[in-house]
């Protein structure tokens, strides 16, 4: 596809003058035009599509740019889609010219099942998405804001302990009390409550995720081709959207009326000044009540509506990150035997040291722990969360790959944060799991060294990461330190695939026997 003037080029791309069709959310499936739509009209009667790609779209794609290079033109339908697979080529887009790609395209689902795209995740770039995203950092997610939290995450750690020591010499579930753990203090944090003794929130935050998961990885015709658009109400996928969007906004509205109720007596001045420990939810209802009560003086709106979608992102991206980073750590520290070794003794050590009854660390013993923190980042680096970050959209012409390549406005560019983690001009011996990578190394994964950016970088990256990493930094120290593990008797090797999809979830569920050791 390549242009041959010396002004004007297009990126290299590995099926010239094709149509393809492609959900820029993760799940990619290269078809002609035509064949999709007897496939989409198949799929009705129960059968698969097949994906060109395979089914696992970030692996697929980093083969093709080993043959295209780092920045490659894929054509999504009648939308083109550029795919960046280096850290140079990052660090153009999020970076260099981070004030071009700063905005996200328009895709149906997330449109019908976030209120309009009012989230932060998926928001267009624009006066209500920088407004959601300053509030959210300002009453949740800022360094001193995830400070003050430090005591709920404490007490879930100490319960998420005390759950794994019950199972005695039995197998330990992990993931599923991972699971449980992350929403625990989700629900704390953001609501109020505590899943474990209301299991009707669990069940409905539950639902909730299932649902809008589900969907938001699944493929919508129209998006790439609009005249297509009509197979989307033949195949059911309208309907089902519908449906699903009634159940999860009758489960929101659960959850505010419930907040609502035990947070009437909070006052809108309480939004800028709260106290440790008040849920954010109740900030975000004051808010919403001085806009009611005052909208002229408000420089963003915010409905109830708007609430909803905040808070699917954050029982969302707030609570996955989480569980995929832990579930992944313990699965490499138990295949690699001198690692755990390694993180056992920083940790015990510190134990050792505390001043509490309890012999758990606390979030004051962590800053010297050097390869705790080596281990989460070499997990991130395999195990990205999210493998292909959310789509990027150009708000005006431009061009990448140094100058070579011209990019119009309105393009999506994705970027596979999964090759870049393992590009091995970036990474010596890319695919083995080596923390020393990182010990005494700057590295790090808040946007400002592109070969690792598992939350992304620049305008869009991931507010929520010093809110994730306290929790995961905290209970990844608590779990080698106070137990020895083994994988269960019979299973010698263990299932390091992740599952298809808009996250790397690991596709076998992680099992363990945890043997309690006493500092």
């Amino acid at each position: 596809m390549e242009n041959t003037t010396a002004t004007s080029m297009t990126p290299p791309s590995p099926l010239p003058y094709t149509n393809t069709l492609m959900h820029t959310k993760f799940l990619l499936v290269l078809l002609p035009v035509i064949s999709s739509v007897l496939l989409l009209l198949g799929a009705r009667r129960g059968k698969k599509w097949p994906a060109v790609l395979g089914r696992l779209p970030h692996r697929s794609l980093r083969a093709l740019a080993a043959s295209h290079g780092p920045v490659m033109l894929l054509r999504l339908g009648q939308v083109p889609a550029v795919v960046v697979s280096s850290a140079d080529a990052a660090r153009e887009v999020m970076q260099a010219q981070d004030h071009v790609f700063a905005s996200r395209p328009s895709l149906t689902i997330p449109r019908r099942l976030l209120y309009g795209c009012t989230d932060i995740a998926f928001a267009p770039h624009g006066p209500y998405w920088r407004g959601a995203r300053k509030m959210s950092v300002r009453h949740l997610l800022s360094p001193a804001r995830v400070r003050a939290c430090r005591a709920v995450r404490e007490q879930e750690v100490a319960a998420l302990v005390r759950r794994v020591a019950e199972h005695g010499a039995g197998v330990v579930r992990l993931s599923e009390l991972l699971n449980g753990f992350a929403k625990d203090v989700a629900g704390r944090i953001v609501l109020g409550v505590r899943a474990a003794g209301d299991s009707g929130w669990r069940a409905r935050v539950d639902a909730l995720l299932e649902e809008s998961n589900a969907l938001l990885a699944a493929f919508h015709v129209g998006d790439y081709v609009p005249w297509l658009s009509w197979v989307s109400a033949v195949d059911g996928t309208d309907a089902r959207v519908r449906r699903a969007f009634q159940r999860i906004d009758r489960i929101l509205d659960e959850i505010v009326d419930a907040a609502a109720a035990t947070g009437g007596e909070i006052s809108p001045s309480s939004a800028v000044e709260e106290a440790d420990g008040e849920a954010f939810i109740h900030v975000l209802l004051s808010l919403q009540q001085k806009d009611d009560e005052a909208p002229g003086t408000a420089e963003w709106r915010l409905t109830r509506d708007n609430v909803k979608a905040l808070l699917e992102d954050l029982f969302g991206a707030g609570t996955e990150a989480t569980i995929i980073v832990l579930e992944w750590a313990m699965a490499e520290l138990l295949r690699n035997k001198e690692a755990m070794h390694k993180l056992q003794l920083e940790v015990r050590r510190q134990a050792r040291t505390t001043s509490n009854h309890s012999n758990l660390i606390r979030e004051q013993d962590l800053p010297g722990m050097e390869y705790l923190r080596a281990v989460i980042k070499e997990t991130m680096r395999l195990h990205t969360p999210g493998p292909l970050l959310l789509p990027h959209k150009s708000m005006e012409a431009t061009r990448l790959g140094g100058g070579r390549y011209d990019v119009p406005s309105g393009t999506t560019v994705i970027v596979n944060a999964w090759a870049i983690g393992r590009d091995p001009s970036a990474w010596e011996s890319p695919e083995e799991f080596r923390p020393e990578r990182f010990v005494g190394s700057a590295v790090d994964f808040r946007g400002r060294h592109f070969q690792l950016i598992p939350f992304g970088a620049g305008r869009r990256m991931c507010p929520g990461v010093n809110l994730a990493m306290a929790v995961v930094e905290l209970a990844l120290a608590n779990l080698v330190a106070r137990f020895d593990w083994a994988l269960p008797d019979g299973e010698p090797v263990m299932d390091m695939e992740e599952t298809p999809g808009c996250t790397s979830w690991k596709r076998a569920p992680l099992r363990a026997v945890a043997t309690q050791h006493y500092c």
